[in-house]
C-alpha cells in the first residue's frame, strides 16, 4: 500500500511541477513575443497538447489491468507469418512453452508464401510439437493470412500474434482475462522493445523506440482502456471474441479508402470494427510481449509512414460511429483525433515561425520548455513503466528530437492514405 501511494504522490508532484513550469514559461514568451501571432499559435496548442498529457498520465496511474480470475476458455493462436525466420521458430517456442493449459490451447501457424527459410523454420518445429501449419500458394497480405487461419481454429478466443513476437510464459493467460466481461469484444496486450539480445539491431533508434513503445502502450492504452475504447488492438498481441471475428472478416478483408483496396493497418481496422459492433477495446499491461523494432532510421521511417496513413484512415472511419458512443468516449476520442492531425503541422509551424519571427530568445525559451515537459513525463514514466532504466530517462527526454523528421512522414502519410500495399513488417 505505501510503495502505491507513494507513486501517487509522486505523480502528482511532477504533475504539479510541470503546470506550474508551463505556467511560468507561458508568462514569459508572453512577455517576449509581445503578443505575436506565432506565440498564439504555441500557448495555445501547447496548453490542449500537455493539458491532455497530463490528464492522459494520471489516467495512466488509476488505469490497472484486469488479474488473473481464474478464466481459461479454449484458446486459439493464429501467428501470420512472411520472412521470419530468424526468429519464428522462438515466436513458436514462446507460444508453446506458455503456463495455458495445453489442452486448451491451439497453434495455427500461416505463412504467407515466405521467400526466405520461414516455412521451413516452421515445419520443423511442427515435428517436435505437433501444432496445425497451413500455407498460401502465393503471397496475399496478412490479413488473408489470419483469416485463413481462422478456419483452422477451434478456440472461442482467438489471440493473434506477430511473427516477431516473443510472449512472456503468463501473457495468454493474463491478456483473456478481461473476456469475463461479455461486452469485451478485443484486447490489447503490452508490448516492449527487446533489440538488446543483438548488438547489430541494437542502435540509438531502436533504444527510443522502446521508450515510445512503453509510453504508448501504458500511459495511452491506459486511458482509453478506463473507458473500453482501446483505439488499436497492437498486431504484436491481441485477443478477440473469434464469433465477433468471424462476423467482421468479409468487411475487414475488403476494407478499401476512396476505392483502393488496403492491406496495412490490419489491426487498427479490426478493432474499430470490434468497437463499431458496440463491445469494448481494453488493454491489458500486465500480458507482455517482446517485439523487435527497425534499428536503422530509414525502416524506422518507412514504419511510420504506414501508421501515419493506418492512423488517419483508422480516425477517419472511427468518426463515422463514435458519436454515438458515451460523451466521455466521445470527448476522449475526438480531442485524440484533433492533436494527432494538429500536432506535425504545429510543431513545424512553431520550430521554424519561432527560429524566424521569435528570436534566439523566443527559440531558447520553446526549446527549454519542451525539454522541461519532457523531463516531466519522463519521470512519470519511470514510476509507471517497471522495466523503465535512466538511460530510458534520459531517451525519453531527447525523443522530441526524433519526432521532427516524423512530423513530415506523418504529413506525407496523411496526403497518400491510399498507398501501403504490402506487409507490415520491419
Amino acid at each position: 500500500m505505501y510503495r502505491v501511494n507513494k507513486m501517487g504522490i509522486l505523480c502528482v508532484a511532477n504533475v504539479c511541477f510541470a503546470v506550474t513550469i508551463l505556467a511560468l514559461l507561458y508568462v514569459y514568451r508572453m512577455s517576449v513575443f509581445e503578443f505575436q501571432w506565432m506565440y498564439w499559435i504555441v500557448a495555445i496548442y501547447g496548453t490542449v497538447v500537455t493539458s491532455l498529457a497530463i490528464f492522459r498520465l494520471l489516467s495512466a496511474y488509476i488505469y490497472k489491468p484486469v488479474p488473473d480470475r481464474n478464466y481459461r476458455p479454449k484458446v486459439s493462436v493464429i501467428i501470420p507469418v512472411y520472412n521470419e525466420g530468424k526468429i519464428v521458430g522462438a515466436t513458436i517456442d514462446a507460444i508453446l512453452n506458455s503456463d495455458y493449459p495445453k489442452d486448451k490451447l491451439e497453434l495455427v501457424v500461416v505463412d504467407d508464401k515466405s521467400t526466405d527459410n520461414s516455412l521451413e523454420v516452421i515445419n520443423k518445429k511442427c515435428l517436435e510439437h505437433n501444432f496445425k501449419v497451413t500455407t498460401h500458394v502465393k503471397n496475399m497480405g496478412k490479413r488473408h493470412a489470419m483469416a485463413t487461419g481462422v478456419k483452422y481454429c477451434t478456440g472461442e478466443i482467438l489471440v493473434c500474434v506477430d511473427s516477431d513476437t516473443i510472449v512472456k510464459p503468463d501473457a495468454i493467460k493474463l491478456l483473456i482475462q478481461p473476456f469475463v466481461d461479455e461486452q469485451v469484444f478485443c484486447v490489447s496486450g503490452n508490448a516492449a522493445v527487446f533489440n538488446g539480445f543483438d548488438p547489430e539491431i541494437d542502435t540509438f533508434v531502436s533504444r527510443f523506440q522502446k521508450v515510445w513503445y512503453a509510453e504508448s502502450f501504458r500511459v495511452r492504452k491506459g486511458i482509453e482502456s478506463l473507458l473500453g475504447m482501446v483505439l488499436c488492438c497492437s498486431g504484436v498481441l491481441s485477443a478477440y471474441r473469434k464469433e465477433k471475428f468471424e462476423q467482421a472478416t468479409d468487411e475487414w478483408l475488403n476494407e478499401r479508402f476512396f476505392g483502393k483496396k488496403i492491406v496495412s493497418g490490419d489491426d487498427r481496422q479490426m478493432t474499430n470494427l470490434m468497437m463499431r459492433m458496440g463491445g469494448k477495446s481494453v488493454f491489458q499491461a500486465n500480458a507482455l510481449a517482446y517485439t523487435i523494432a527497425p534499428h536503422t532510421l530509414k525502416k524506422f521511417l518507412v514504419q511510420q509512414l504506414r501508421w501515419g496513413r493506418s492512423g488517419i484512415r483508422g480516425m477517419l472511419y472511427a468518426s463515422k460511429f463514435f458519436h454515438k458512443k458515451k460523451i466521455m468516449q466521445r470527448f476522449l476520442f475526438y480531442l485524440t483525433a484533433l492533436t494527432m492531425i494538429v500536432s506535425p503541422f504545429t510543431l513545424m509551424v512553431s520550430i521554424v515561425g519561432l527560429a524566424l519571427f521569435g528570436g534566439t530568445t523566443g527559440f531558447i525559451s520553446y526549446f527549454c520548455g519542451i525539454v522541461v515537459i519532457a523531463l516531466v513525463f519522463a519521470l512519470t514514466d519511470k514510476l509507471l513503466i517497471s522495466y523503465f532504466t535512466a538511460k530510458d530517462v534520459l531517451y525519453r527526454i531527447a525523443l522530441f528530437a526524433l519526432m521532427i523528421p516524423v512530423a513530415f512522414v506523418y504529413l506525407y502519410g496523411w496526403l497518400t492514405p491510399w498507398r501501403g500495399t504490402t506487409w507490415g513488417t520491419r
